[in-house]
């Protein structure tokens, strides 16, 4: 089995907005008013990735 990891696909110049577990390929976006400081949108992804429960079909959706 992967590891699941948390992956940052979009920036908003030092704001990570939009992440994605690398499992499962579930995106995480940041809410606008956690995007006024790099603190608070680290700590939402983190929290939502956290949170989140991998799906076997969710897992191998992507192979087929």
């Amino acid at each position: 089995m992967r590891k699941r990891n948390l992956r940052v696909l979009k920036w908003l110049g030092i704001l990570p907005a939009i992440a994605v577990c690398t499992h499962c390929n579930r995106e995480f976006r940041v809410p606008l008013d956690a995007l006024k400081r790099v603190a608070d949108a680290q700590a939402n992804l983190k929290s939502q990735f956290a949170a989140h429960e991998c799906k076997q079909d969710e897992a191998f959706s992507s192979l087929g």
